[in-house]
């Protein structure tokens, strides 16, 4: 019969009162996603109960990379307390000490999924997230926000972005700031304001509605700052690093998915075949150079790739053939 890992076996764990096949036991059932929220669950439970009782970091990570090459049969004895280092610290620091214990396989492999929350969207899917300091965020189509799941709004409000989200921000009382930050070296610093980054494989935008930002980003080898005023778009291009600056009459529509709307001013038809692929995972060919540099204005309102795609076709008097996830529009003249 297959042993379960139990409330009960959970708090001997975090107590410190565990046998090396428990250990092994509690870290295999780990590995699944679903389990892993329950082990947090229970570690709330056990932390409000033992509100004196503050892991060390070091000591655990110590701890657990030591059995992860010690041989099962010369662990100690199932019920032997080790004397564990008494520290103060804020809750949030020993519910991440705590974590440190459950690093399974290498002792690595899970440490980001045990230190942040992620929230993700597939293709066409947007998401309305409220963070834990009433900050409100909208995920864009195949993105990714991960929010830290320990002292978020206590030491300091950073998170990380992969894909496009707009940003309401709310300010605190001790002026905390709130980053955005990213895998292409530029991030986002604000106190409270509305905003939109878009961080994806072709490079940076951000798009400031209310407020202030500041933008940090590196320009060759040196750390740059620029801070941005409502309305301003800044682009930043992944090939040569550039940023350009420029003004937007309404910075509202850099946001306009969120209505399920999509507004383009003089937008080929070449950048709108990014869209297709970073939203909702469709490749568009267009087979004549001279067509992917017509370009499209207006407003659009599509709930689906379908329905943007009838529509730009018809606003265009274009056709298309679609395979899949592969559509081809052909040159009008053939």
């Amino acid at each position: 019969m297959k042993t379960q890992v139990t409330k009960e076996l959970l708090f001997n764990y975090f107590a410190g009162r565990t046998t090396a096949f428990q250990k092994q036991l509690i870290d295999e059932w780990a590995k699944d996603t679903d389990n892993r929220e329950q082990f947090f669950y229970w570690l709330e439970i056990w932390e409000s109960q033992h509100p004196q009782y503050v892991a060390d970091v070091q000591t655990a990570l110590d701890r657990h990379q030591m059995r992860m090459t010690q041989d099962p049969q010369e662990d100690e004895p199932a019920g032997v307390d080790r004397a564990i280092p008494m520290i103060h610290l804020p809750w949030f620091r020993w519910v991440a000490a705590a974590s440190v214990a459950l690093l399974v396989g290498s002792g690595w492999v899970y440490r980001d999924d045990l230190m942040n929350e992620k929230y993700t969207t597939t293709y066409g899917e947007t998401r309305q997230l409220t963070l834990a300091d009433g900050s409100e965020v909208t995920l864009n189509a195949n993105s990714t926000l991960k929010v830290p799941r320990f002292g978020f709004g206590y030491q300091t409000r950073d998170v990380a972005l992969s894909g496009e989200a707009t940003f309401s921000v709310t300010h605190t009382t001790d002026d905390q700031r709130f980053v955005v930050k990213t895998n292409r070296n530029f991030e986002v610093v604000v106190l409270g304001t509305e905003f939109t980054v878009y961080n994806r494989e072709r490079g940076g935008k951000v798009v400031l509605n209310k407020g202030k930002v500041q933008l940090r980003y590196q320009e060759g080898q040196s750390p740059r700052q620029l801070m941005m005023k409502p309305g301003d778009l800044v682009t930043l291009n992944r090939r040569d690093g550039q940023v350009q600056l420029r003004k937007l009459s309404q910075p509202e529509n850099a946001s306009a998915w969120r209505e399920n709307r999509f507004v383009f001013e003089e937008t080929t038809l070449e950048e709108i075949t990014h869209l297709f692929k970073e939203n909702y995972g469709l490749v568009l060919e267009i087979t004549d150079p001279k067509l992917a540099k017509w370009t499209v204005s207006g407003s659009f309102t599509a709930r689906n790739a379908e329905e943007l795609l009838e529509s730009l076709m018809e606003g265009s008097a274009l056709t298309y053939k679609r395979t899949g996830n592969h559509i081809v529009i052909p040159n009008p003249a053939h």
